[in-house]
């Protein structure tokens, strides 16, 4: 399935307006299927179509599903608005402020999608894929750390800005600068 799919188009973007196209919100798969007109089983196996091309993500075991960043550029390309986009930055204080947290994760995410386009060698890979690790058990701490994130983000930076998409490069980069 793709998005020349009519009724693939209609679910993403049904999903878009319940979720009021927030990637942190979550709503039933049956519910936007329901809006649809479809089954449980129609309406599940469409969700599990966008899970597999990253357009939707599954949020909770019972069916509820979020729109992914790559959802909203899809549908954007469709004509749909996306959402206004804030400013990154990290703060200046020694632990990560709710916002700052959320900076990291929407970058985090951008980059596991970017990765799969970077033709770089296996070692230089690892070496990423330790940085994003690294990152992600730094953000399960109560209190993580800005100098540690922002360390970590500039060791990215440096890894992925020759061969890594651009805008990518200027999302790290507007984190390790703030």
């Amino acid at each position: 399935m793709d998005l020349d799919n009519p009724e693939a188009k209609a679910y993403l973007f049904e999903l878009y307006t319940m979720t009021q196209g927030d990637p942190e919100a979550q709503v039933s798969m049956y519910d936007v299927g329901a809006t649809l007109g479809l089954e449980k089983t129609d309406a599940g196996t469409m969700a599990e179509d966008l899970f597999i091309q990253g357009f939707a993500e599954l949020k909770t075991l019972s069916g509820g599903i979020g729109i992914t960043r790559q959802g909203l550029d899809v549908l954007q390309v469709e004509g749909v608005p996306s959402p206004d986009k804030t400013v990154l930055k990290l703060g200046t204080g020694p632990v990560l402020e709710d916002q700052d947290q959320k900076n990291v994760e929407q970058v985090l995410q951008d980059i596991k999608t970017g990765l799969a386009l970077l033709k770089q060698p296996y070692a230089q890979l690892a070496e990423i894929v330790m940085d994003i690790k690294t990152i992600e058990v730094q953000m399960l701490s109560p209190q993580p750390k800005t100098a540690i994130i922002r360390e970590v983000l500039r060791s990215l930076h440096q890894s992925m800005a020759p061969a890594g998409p651009k805008d990518l490069a200027a999302k790290i980069n507007s984190l390790i600068t703030t």
